[in-house]
Parts: C-alpha cells; structure tokens; sequence
C-alpha cells in the first residue's frame, strides 16, 4: 500500500506540473510597443482660472514598451491606455517639462497586474504655458461688387455685432476688428445671410490661420438697398396782397435752391413721391424781393441722400403798384370779460397793392383794422396785439405786411 500511496503522489505532481505547462503555453508573457498614445491634459479649468493658457505642447503622442500576458497585451491602443499630464500646479506662464502618469481603461473582467512597463518614449511631456486673454472684437463689413445704377447701399448692420475671442494674449491682442466680405454685382435689393469673416489687425493685415477661439463661426450680416430718386422742391403760394390764384404767374417770380434733393427709400414708398412742398408763402407778406429760409421735410421711411437739410426760395412780386393810407377805422372783438379795454392806437398806415388803376380807386373808408383778443392776456396795462387789416369790396387790390397796435387793459 505505501507503495501505490507513493506512485500516485508522483503521479498527481507530474499530472500537476503538466497542466501548468499546458496553461503557460496557452497564454505566454509578450511585449513589445503601443504607439501613438495621446497625451491628454487634466486640470484645465484651474489653469484658466489664472488666466492661462497651453499654447504649445498639446497635440502629442506616447509610446510605451510593455511586457504582459497575452490576453491582456492584446487589448492595448490608443483607447485603452491613458497618458494624462496634471496641470493644475502650473502658475506661471514659460515651457514646462513634466511627468505623465499611464491609467489602463480595461474591461473589468481582465486584470492590469500583469503588465509591465519596460521603455517609454518621451520620458516626460513638455509643453508652454501663456497668459489668456478674451476681447469683444467689433465687426465691420465691405462690399465687393456694388449695387445697381438707380440703387444705394445703406449701411451693414450684424448679429452679432461683436464676437468674443479667446486666445494666447499676444495673439488676440493684435485683432482689431473682424471684417466680413459681402460679394456682390449690380445689387437692386436687400441682402440678408450668414458669411464668413476675417480678422484683421490694427496695421490693416489680415489675421489668417491665427490660434484663437471665436464664439461664432458666421456673422449674420444684413445690407439694406434702396432706390434712388431725383425729386423736385416746391412751394405753396397763397394768393393775397392783390394777386390772385389767376394773377400769379404774371406777378410772382422764385427760385428754389437746390431745386430738388436725392431720396432713397423701397419702391412702394418713392413711388407716389412726384414732388417735396417746402411750405406756404403768403403773398400778402412778400414786398419786393424776400428770401426765406425752409426745412425740408422728409416722411421717416425715406432718405434724403443730397444731405441738404434746407431750402432758400428767393420770391420777387413785380409789376404791381403799392400805396399806404391811413387807417382810423379800428375795432376790437373778444375783450375778456370783467375788463375795459381803450385803444391807444386810433390810427394805422395801411400798405396795398395792385395794378395802378385798381390801387388808385381805392378809398381809406374801405379799409378796417380788427384786433381780435381771443388769445391776449388777461393783465392789466399796456398791450402790443396784432391786427387783420381787411378791404372789402376789392379782389383786384390786397392788404401787405404784418400790423399790431397798442391797447390798454383795465378793470
């Protein structure tokens, strides 16, 4: 019996020993290099918050030498073996040399413990640190090509009308403004889309390829195109002072300057535009040669292009005989209640105007002078109040020029 006892014990070591052999065979040791691992950086957050930045340095690659069992080699790449350099001690902007630590993202059912790390290549990373900075970089546009003859470009309008830039301090720092390039030929309407721009700097070169970060890639960029149109100034004349809606042409002489201004605007506002009325002239107020003085008026949804923003009309009356009679035929109507009003001025002289036989027909008894105080101030003392001279009975004959005269208020 020791006997046999002794043969199996033999026999169960060789039987042991000979599937261990078989195991080891089955999933030898092997090594050799994992290439192209990238570097990834970690504590990036608490470097930019000092106002830092890696600018050099980051797009790198590790290989690694390693011995492990079979099974297990085989499952490293590039997605399973981590080369993480911590950042998050760096204070100070320069090149910095630093150690990478390997992490294994493997399944959990297979062990790292196996694996050796025999050579690496680099043995550290090193990369450079600068100052960042962010700017807000206004856009402007230019146009190549043009609008159509009879059309005018109004002015680029952008959204965003700024764009936020990051980068290496030195780099962002020479950005002086973001250019977009609209082209276009013979342009008769408003462009309205999304285009690219570049950055340009503060000596006038484009910023090409430059290592920043814009918030946006495309500026949307509206270009309004208007219409252009030539339009004539007038005048209104209001007849009076002895000439007629019928007599006008004979008597009245003017000139507009300029006589017409460029008006942009749509095609549905220009239009039913035919012409630009500075006013009213009253001919009952023009002596001989005036000149007045106008705003030209302009309805919001158009744009006056000339850039005149007023109007002379030179307005001569000729061929007319004038005369001046005195006028005691004076009343007053409104007087305001609880108040005695006397008539310092008890007579007036009267300019009018007309053809000479018609003038010289004409008797003071037909003319009147009202002071209508409606509108004057209920005070006591005394008051300069214009007056309406009328002539009844004539339509060839007319009344010129501003009158007042002077009452006294009392209660």
């Amino acid at each position: 019996m020791e006997k046999n006892r002794g043969f199996y014990m033999v026999l169960s070591l060789l039987i042991a020993m000979a599937l261990w052999m078989y195991v080891g065979n089955k999933n030898p040791n092997e090594e050799g290099p994992v290439r192209n691992l990238p570097v990834t950086f970690s504590g990036i957050e608490i470097l930019e918050s000092r106002g830092l930045m890696i600018t050099e340095g980051k797009d790198q690659t590790v290989t690694l030498n390693i011995t492990g069992k079979r099974d297990v080699y085989r499952l490293l790449s590039a997605e399973t073996v981590n080369i993480t350099v911590d950042v998050s001690s760096v204070q100070q902007p320069g090149p910095h040399t630093q150690a990478y630590q390997v992490s294994y993202d493997l399944p959990s059912s297979v062990s790292a413990n196996s694996l050796v790390i025999t050579d690496r290549y680099p043995l550290n990373i090193t990369y450079t640190v600068a100052r960042k900075a962010t700017r807000s970089i206004p856009v402007r546009g230019t146009i190549v090509g043009g609008v159509a003859e009879g059309y005018q470009a109004g002015e680029f309008t952008f959204l965003p009308a700024s764009i936020q830039v990051s980068g290496e301090e030195s780099i962002v720092n020479q950005i002086d403004y973001a250019q977009v390039t609209l082209e276009r030929a013979d342009m008769d309407q408003t462009y309205s889309g999304d285009l690219p721009y570049t950055f340009i700097s503060f000596t006038g070169d484009a910023l090409e390829g430059i290592a920043v970060t814009p918030d946006v890639s495309l500026v949307r960029t509206t270009l309004p195109v208007f219409q252009l149109k030539e339009v004539p100034l007038t005048v209104n004349l209001i007849s009076g002072g002895g000439i007629t809606a019928d007599t006008v042409e004979n008597y009245v002489k003017y000139k507009i300057e300029p006589e017409s201004i460029m008006v942009s605007g749509s095609a549905a506002d220009l239009e039913p535009l035919k012409e630009i009325s500075l006013g009213n002239v009253d001919l009952a107020k023009v002596l001989g040669t005036n000149t007045l003085n106008f705003t030209i008026p302009l309805a919001p949804e158009l744009t006056n292009v000339s850039g005149v923003s007023e109007a002379t009309v030179k307005i001569t009356v000729t061929g007319l005989t004038t005369a001046t009679m005195e006028v005691d035929n004076i009343e007053v109507i409104n007087k305001p209640t609880g108040y005695e009003v006397e008539k310092v001025t008890t007579s007036r002289q009267v300019q009018i105007r007309g053809s000479a036989d018609a003038v010289a027909s004409v008797t003071p008894n037909q003319l009147r002078i009202v002071a209508d105080l409606q509108n004057a101030v209920a005070a006591t003392g005394s008051q300069t109040i214009p007056v309406k001279v009328y002539l009844d009975g004539r339509s060839d004959v007319g009344v010129v020029g501003d009158y007042n005269i002077v009452i006294s208020i009392r209660r």
